[in-house]
Formats: structure tokens, sequence, C-alpha cells
């Protein structure tokens, strides 16, 4: 099967996945019996552990392990990067691990609100808008909009490198404002839905040509991913989820995958490289 239809393939699945998921937390995250999900996260919007144990809930543990673990894939970029033919993994690689960093500086903000008692109150069922439309605190709303839009840029510009920075900011407003209207318990699977849109739509529409290895192992890299919410959201009680710090694995996952799709893009061209210069000789 050719690297254009498993890529083809995987980024499809994928996103019918997270559009299934999506489209269930609408119907069914809120507070009720008549539920899919675990009950926890519909009230967090994440599988949380460790709630009262300060700088050491998931969401801490989400900001340390992603500075580590970009820190490690920013190592293993400078030892990797330049191999030829494999310019694209190296762009995708590069721009991720910084929109992954903008990923965990988002969840310590997350975590001082559980330290502070501000996450745990009777709004995280209704939008922000309803909540700025009710009482508006000017301070927190440029505070709440100006970290929100450093976020998105870093993230749409992490999943589409290709993407010019303008058209990067414009969306970035967009999706910004679009969040206002979105249920505080249902912030993940906005981003998730956003992330899963800008990644399969701008790799599913590039040339045929483009359409290469490295354009399969990064789509392949995105299957499983799209998996690991549904088992978070539905077994945040199970000792498995726990033992893996609730969200925190889901954090994990990301540079991992995105190591090993990387790593295998790479070992692929420098074998094509090597078995080039043998033919030479």
């Amino acid at each position: 099967m050719r690297s254009n239809t498993i890529g083809n393939i995987c980024h499809v699945a994928s996103s019918a996945s997270v559009f299934l998921y999506t489209v269930s937390t609408l119907l069914y995250a809120k507070p009720g019996d008549d539920t899919l999900f675990e009950k926890d996260w519909i009230e967090h919007g994440f599988c949380v552990v460790n709630k009262t144990v300060p700088f050491w809930n998931s969401h801490d543990l989400c900001l340390y392990f992603d500075t580590i673990l970009v820190l490690i894939g920013f190592l293993m970029y400078n030892q990797m990067k330049g191999i030829p033919m494999n310019e694209a993994a190296d762009e995708l690689f590069r721009f991720n691990m910084l929109g992954h960093l903008g990923h965990g500086i988002a969840h310590g903000f997350i975590a001082t609100k559980y330290r502070t008692g501000a996450f745990m109150d009777n709004l995280k069922y209704s939008t922000r808008i309803e909540q700025y439309l009710e009482s508006i605190d000017i301070s927190e709303f440029g505070k709440t909009t100006a970290i929100g839009l450093g976020f998105w840029f870093a993230l749409l510009k992490g999943i589409m490198p290709k993407v010019r920075w303008t058209i990067i900011a414009i969306i970035t407003v967009l999706v910004q404002f679009g969040s206002l209207f979105v249920r505080q318990n249902l912030g993940f699977a906005y981003v998730q839905a956003v992330l899963a849109i800008g990644f399969a739509s701008t790799q599913l529409t590039l040339e045929k040509q483009e359409k290469n290895f490295t354009y399969a192992v990064f789509a392949a890299a995105s299957l499983p991913l799209s998996l690991i919410p549904w088992i978070e959201s539905m077994g945040c009680h199970t000792e498995f989820v726990k033992k893996f710090g609730g969200h925190l694995m889901y954090d994990v996952a990301i540079p991992i995958l995105l190591f090993a799709a990387y790593a295998t893009s790479w070992n692929h061209y420098r074998f094509v490289q090597e078995e080039a210069a043998r033919k030479i000789k």
C-alpha cells in the first residue's frame, strides 16, 4: 500500500474518532445519570488525579512532563535534523515541539486554579460568554484572552507549519472567539476538535508528491492519539487511568508518538541515502 493511501486512511480514521468524540461530549458530558462518560471527568473536563495536592495534580504533572519531553525532543531534533528528503519531518517535529510546550504551560495555568479553588465552582457547565454577560471582570477577561491567544497560536502553528504566520494569527483570533461559546467542562474536547481539523485538513490537501513516507508515519501517529480521550473520559475511575496520571497519559502520548514518527521517518530516509550511496560506489 502506498504512503499517500496509508496516510489518507489514518487521517480519515482519526478525524472520524475525534468527530464522534466531540459529538458525544456535546450530547452526554453534562450532569445526570444518562451519560457515556465518567462523572468525575464530566465535572472537571479532564481526568484529574491528586486534585487537592498542591503542585501535584494532573495539570501540574502535565506541565512538568511536557516541559521535560519537549527539551528531550529538541535534543533529538538537534541530533537528527538535516537528513535529505526528511525536511517535512524536521518542520513538523520542530513546530509541534514548540506547540506542545505552550500546551504544557496552559496546563500550568489551569493547575493554579485548583490551588486557589477557582476551578471548583458552579460555573464549569456554563460558557465564558455567559459568565462575562453576567458579571464581567475586565482584568480577568484581558488575562484569559491573552493566555488563550498565545496558547492557540503556538498549537495551531505547530500542527500547520506550512501555513503563513498571518493566516495562523487570523485563525487564532477566530478560534479564541469560538471558545467563548463552549461550556468550560468541554474545553478539552473543543481543543482536540480544532487541532484535529487543522492538522487533517492541511495534511490531506497536500499535493500527491508531498504525501510521502513522512506523511504516512505522522498520520499514523495521530490515530492512537485520537483514541486516548475515549479511554480517559470513560475510564477515569479505573486504576489503569489513575496510574498513568489521568489526563497526563494524553499529554505524554503526544510527544512520545511524535518521537516515534520522527525517528521512523529519519531512519527511513537515512537508509534511502545509504542505499543510494552504495549504488554509486
